[in-house]
């Protein structure tokens, strides 16, 4: 427990799980000490991304507006840079999966798929009245989900149970209500994927194409540029980057989004939750530097 880092910075996303000392010690660890946010999990890192390969970025590059880096850079566990960042004419996007061992394109990720089983509507008979196949394949998921997740131990715990006990049992039932529960705290960083540009050979797209040389040379001497020619330099290396990267209500919208989310298997509840406009509207409201306001059932003086 004493070799926990004490704080989160852009140099731990470069870790694996088995790096942090005692992650698995209790349930749900709140660590490190100095940070706010409870770590329920980890993120593992992301072997391929050009961004961040080349040395120029690190994993969490957004610091300058303290409003909405947090916002901005939990997005960056779960989709590549280049998907607000690099230009393309593409609506909707054409994206892919890939894997952040091997860079390579993937399925949707397991986790992803158990949830859909567990709550979509397609599946209702299923999940009213599971059976055999039912169980193997939800297990199968689960175990799957764990291991993208770097052999996280309340996933695997979780598979364990629904394979101990009957299908048919009030125990069955009863963790498919935890499952449901459960599962969508692990709908971020925890893939082992993410989500990328695709090209029309349906790769994904990891990196600005052609910049190989731009990147070397700046790395050598970015340091002593400044003006017209620090922007030059710049410019030779993002040589697909968009002027301006996507707003939230780009993607997070209910109707002409850029991101067609079912089609990238993510499940229907989730969906409903990823194009619902209150939370867009509220960091797009932060990020403007209007005033906010605190519910009135906060104020001290409010009648209960």
């Amino acid at each position: 427990i004493t070799q926990l880092p004490r704080r989160m910075d852009a140099s731990l996303l470069s870790l694996e799980r088995h790096d942090w000392r005692a992650l698995d010690a209790v349930e749900r660890p709140r660590i490190p000490p100095a940070h706010y946010h409870r770590i329920d999990g980890w993120v593992r890192p992301d072997r391929f991304s050009g961004c961040t390969t080349s040395g120029c970025h690190n994993p969490m590059p957004h610091n300058a507006r303290k409003e909405v880096r947090a916002f901005l850079n939990m997005h960056a566990t779960s989709i590549h840079c280049g998907t607000c960042h690099i230009e393309t004419a593409q609506s909707p996007l054409a994206l892919t999966w890939y894997d952040l061992q091997t860079g390579r394109q993937v399925e949707t990720p397991a986790v992803h798929r158990a949830f859909d089983l567990l709550t979509s509507p397609e599946n209702k008979n299923r999940h009213d009245a599971p059976d055999r196949a039912f169980q193997k394949e939800l297990v199968s998921l689960l175990r799957q989900a764990a291991s993208d997740a770097d052999n996280l131990a309340s996933l695997k715990q979780l598979a364990d149970h629904f394979a101990a006990v009957r299908p048919d049992s009030k125990e069955f039932d009863d963790l498919l209500r935890v499952a449901r529960n459960a599962l969508p705290r692990h709908f971020r960083g925890e893939y082992g994927s993410k989500l990328a540009l695709r090209n029309a050979n349906g790769a994904p797209v990891l990196s600005h194409p052609d910049n190989e040389q731009a990147v070397e040379e700046f790395l050598a001497r970015g340091d002593v540029l400044e003006g017209q020619a620090r922007v030059d330099a710049l410019n030779r290396v993002h040589t697909k980057r968009r002027q301006s990267p996507l707003e939230c209500n780009a993607c997070h919208r209910l109707a002409d989004g850029l991101i067609n989310f079912a089609e990238l298997g993510y499940p229907a509840e989730r969906t409903k939750a990823l194009l619902d406009p209150i939370v867009v509207e509220m960091i797009e409201h932060i990020g403007k530097g209007t005033p906010f306001q605190m519910p009135g059932f906060l104020d001290n003086d409010a009648t209960p």
